[in-house]
């Protein structure tokens, strides 16, 4: 039986994030979407669900820069230096009331919250399909009309159910997997663009 893959020991993505000084090697997940589909433009404000050790801020931030906004939110602590267009927020998001994230509306709203796994396949499809719907819900309160939504989600069972929640709320729906995610990991992105206003989604289901 082969072993499984050991992740402990950085690969050529983890050394890249470090030599160009990024917290985490998932950063080259948002800069290919970002690079395909010109998510990030300066000025903008953007939300980071499950920021932590802070790659896609830092990205994020590099790209709105200094008229722009990076709020981040995550249960664990960001240890680095904030740029002076970076926010942090310990805590759970969910728990957080709008008026809590430092701005009323983002214009670009990421998610790669992901649940505790327990390596079973369907369970673990299950609880990222119930986090990332969480996700949507705050998209749906603080991401403003014509914004983007980029969230990470498992396959499996759900996972057309909730591509298709976010159909009623953008006018596009894609699908990313990006390059440098684990060769066995069943991880996908949504990005949900350009947000449909409230009035546009009656009727629809």
């Amino acid at each position: 039986m082969a072993r499984p893959p050991d992740y402990s020991k950085p690969d050529h993505y983890t050394r890249k994030a470090h030599d160009r000084g990024y917290a985490a090697r998932s950063v080259f997940k948002l800069e290919e979407v970002d690079e395909k589909e010109v998510l990030l433009r300066p000025g903008m404000r953007v939300l980071d669900l499950g920021s932590a050790p802070g790659s896609w801020m830092q990205y994020a931030a590099e790209k709105v820069g200094p008229r722009g906004l990076v709020v981040g939110v995550d249960l664990n602590p960001l240890e680095r230096q904030l740029r002076p267009n970076e926010r942090f927020l310990q805590g759970d998001a969910f728990a957080l009331g709008p008026e809590a994230f430092l701005s009323p509306t983002f214009d670009l709203v990421l998610s790669d919250l992901m649940p505790h796994t327990i390596g079973h396949k369907a369970a673990d499809h299950y609880r990222s399909v119930a986090i990332a719907e969480r996700a949507l819900e705050l998209a749906d309160a603080l991401l403003r009309p014509g914004g983007d939504f980029l969230v990470k989600v498992f396959q499996g069972a759900d996972f057309e159910a909730f591509r298709n929640q976010l159909r009623e709320r953008f006018r596009t729906v894609k699908i990313k997997k990006p390059k440098c995610s684990r060769p066995n990991s069943r991880e996908l992105y949504l990005l949900g663009r350009d947000k449909k206003r409230k009035e546009e989604n009656h009727g629809q289901g």
